[in-house]
């Protein structure tokens, strides 16, 4: 419980305490919902990488609006959203009404005072939320990207902490010509592969809160959906894991990996009717994950790879293609969750022909979402006219 300290000194300590409770490790129960802590998440990672390096050593007393400017101008570096800033700007209002709640910082002293938030020019006929198509990967680097993990992570890499991830270029075919958020790819476990149908179905992500064991959630928004992904990556790379997780022999049929699926999936079903809860199906019924056929681990933890040492792991591949093959580099302003743009607007729009509507399906999102993340009104009239002025 907050209470009001007779010095800074004794203010420190109090933050210390508070934030001992916090890092309380305790696990997180299945299904429970995670916007919370994902929230806390996010202001600690703020706090972290943009507020404490640029202004940690200034007593509260001292704050005053340049140090803000500073914290914002760090920010606007790498956050290059309008929301990203504002939610920088948000977390410091919070310090602020904190600071003068407990007396910290004199009322009369607003540290916030005329800092305002520049507006992102938009172009005309988008919204606010629409990507920009230079951050866009186009088909032939993700497929870069993909070949390099391959050749550094596969049986032929020779760095033991590449090697860790051993399917790290099939992961990225998947994102890049599936569009599955990263919590997904994790999620995806021997059961959700339906050959026969030529889909993955995306029933749960992977959930990894900070301080405490990852468990398998439900998928975000609680949209259920499949995602077709093209024959030679359902054959040639996920087939045989399969047999692998399945106690297959690698000359095993389809028919028997099929039949081994199913009879797995009526295991579960019946695991589920038994617990005598109606919200249980195969599924979603509770397995232990170090139980779990992941498709996609960490061989030293045999669970899914935690998200900084799978970002790190990128960035190694990223700089290899860099070095190695420069004529499909990629941007660093292009992170690794833009193979989703890669698979909504290259691959299932432009490539397959899809209308929005069923990019929208595959990508388990809003048709609005969609929109307004890909289309600018007023872009197709313009490629005609470029078009015409090209014979004049």
């Amino acid at each position: 419980m907050l209470r009001r300290a007779a010095s800074e000194e004794e203010a420190r300590a109090i933050f210390a305490q508070a934030e001992a409770a916090l890092d309380t490790d305790s696990a997180t129960p299945v299904g429970a919902d995670v916007r919370a802590s994902r929230t806390m998440e996010g202001r600690e990672s703020r706090l972290n990488a943009h507020i404490l390096p640029t202004v940690g050593d200034v007593p509260v007393t001292k704050w005053r609006v340049e140090h803000s400017r500073k914290v914002m101008e760090k920010g606007g570096k790498t956050l290059f959203s309008q929301r990203g800033r504002e939610d920088l700007r948000g977390q410091l209002a919070a310090m602020r009404k904190l600071a003068w709640r407990l007396g910290w910082l004199d009322r009369s002293i607003d540290p916030l005072d005329g800092l305002e938030i520049a507006k992102a020019n938009v172009l005309h006929g988008a919204t606010a939320q629409y990507v920009d198509p230079r951050l866009r990967p186009e088909t032939r680097q993700v497929r870069a990207m993909a070949a390099a993990a391959d050749k550094l992570c596969g049986p032929e890499g020779t760095d033991p902490l590449m090697t860790r991830l051993p399917l790290f270029g099939t992961k990225i075919r998947v994102a890049g010509f599936g569009g599955l958020r990263l919590g997904e790819q994790n999620g995806l476990r021997a059961i959700d592969v339906f050959f026969e149908r030529g889909y993955v179905q995306v029933n749960g992500s992977w959930i990894t809160p900070r301080n405490a064991p990852g468990f398998r959630g439900p998928v975000k928004n609680h949209v259920i959906h499949e995602v077709p992904l093209p024959r030679s990556l359902m054959l040639g790379e996920l087939l045989p894991r399969l047999k692998e997780l399945l106690g297959l022999p690698p000359t095993a049929s389809m028919q028997q990996v099929l039949n081994a699926q199913e009879e797995e999936r009526q295991r579960r079903a019946k695991l589920a009717l038994r617990a005598g809860d109606s919200t249980l199906t195969w599924w979603n019924c509770p397995i232990p994950p170090e139980e779990e056929q992941w498709l996609f681990v960490d061989t030293a933890t045999g669970l899914p790879v935690k998200p900084e040492m799978h970002n790190e792991r990128w960035h190694r591949v990223r700089r290899w293609v860099d070095e190695h093959d420069p004529d499909n580099a990629w941007p660093k302003t292009i992170v690794y969750r833009n193979l989703r743009h890669h698979a909504a607007t290259r691959w299932f729009h432009e490539e397959l022909g899809e209308p929005w509507e069923v990019v929208a399906q595959y990508l388990g999102d809003k048709l609005t979402t969609v929109l307004n993340h890909y289309v600018r009104a007023g872009e197709d009239a313009l490629r005609d006219s470029v078009s015409k002025l090209e014979h004049l």
